[in-house]
């Protein structure tokens, strides 16, 4: 029993001496400054590439020879996603709250990245009304992400953090949740590199955002059980659970045809509003009902 524990702390304590420097790196201003110059880079260099394209000077046909104009849009686009994606897991040891919030704006900016995409197929040459469904599709998935970021305003509003363990088990909560995060990461990282690979092998870029909420389904439902081992209070077992299943709603919305994406999509904003608002009204309930029914102190 007492190896077992010392090998719990040993790793908990390895946990914390990888996972602390990569948060303080993320979230330097040194390397918000990098990032920025990556996305400016990267879409300099994509509408260089299309310049390129359109004067001819690249043979067709090829990864580089198939890029226009529009698409440099859709390529930075992606590549925010990506370090949004990555934000994402250093919110998972904060909250399962802010965690959901998190996903939630990475939701908001795939249905806006869904437009942009709609957007680079737009021929100008042709007249509008031949090309009215692909405007339809971007009228959608931009309402959509507007109405996103609206709703999203208000599940911060309504939310109110309580501390679910006791004082001396939170810092081993926090690590484990902080063990969690470096699966997810690594597991971002491989999908990233496939993506990657495959892109350079086909000269198709097929994004991982549906399978990378596929993933955050088995990390949430992983933080739940984790969550267990502090916790077996009704009202927090049910807000554990529920958030799985709003991770689960937006996956189905990525994975939803046009129109139903964005609808998709409010619905789990809002079923996640319903959680975070019914969770605290529940709460404040049963301490009203338990300070009421409390014997007077003699």
């Amino acid at each position: 029993m007492r190896r077992q524990l010392l090998l719990t702390m040993k790793l908990l304590e390895v946990v914390q001496q990888i996972y602390h420097p990569l948060h303080i790196f993320w979230e330097s201003r040194r390397t918000n400054h990098f990032l920025s110059g990556v996305l400016v880079s990267v879409f300099v260099l994509c509408m260089g590439v299309a310049l390129a394209n359109y004067l001819g000077w690249l043979p067709e046909g090829g990864l580089l020879g198939r890029l226009h104009f529009l698409q440099a849009v859709e390529i930075s686009f992606t590549l925010l996603l990506f370090f949004e994606m990555v934000s994402l897991v250093f919110v998972i040891p904060q909250s399962i709250a802010n965690s959901i919030g998190k996903q939630i704006e990475i939701l908001s900016l795939v249905l806006l990245r869904s437009s942009f995409k709609e957007f680079s197929h737009y021929q100008f040459q042709l007249p509008l009304q031949s090309q009215l469904e692909s405007v339809y599709k971007m009228v959608s998935d931009g309402v959509g992400a507007l109405l996103v970021f609206l709703l999203l305003s208000v599940y911060y509003g309504v939310q109110r953090h309580r501390a679910i363990t006791e004082e001396g088990d939170r810092q081993e909560f926090v690590v484990l949740k902080q063990f969690i995060a470096l699966l997810v990461l690594g597991t971002l990282l491989v999908l990233a590199g496939h993506d990657l690979w495959h892109v350079l092998r086909s000269g198709v870029w097929v994004q991982s955002v549906d399978r990378f909420y596929l993933m955050l389904i088995f990390a949430d439902l992983l933080l739940m059980l984790v969550a267990f081992r502090y916790t077996l209070h009704y009202p927090d077992i049910f807000r554990y659970s529920a958030f799985v299943l709003v991770t689960v709603f937006i996956r189905f919305s990525l994975l939803a045809p046009a129109y139903y994406n964005a609808l998709l999509s409010l619905f789990s904003v809002l079923f996640a509003i319903a959680v975070v608002y019914f969770h605290t009204l529940f709460i404040d309930g049963r301490l009203a009902y338990i300070n009421k029914n409390q014997p007077p102190a003699k």
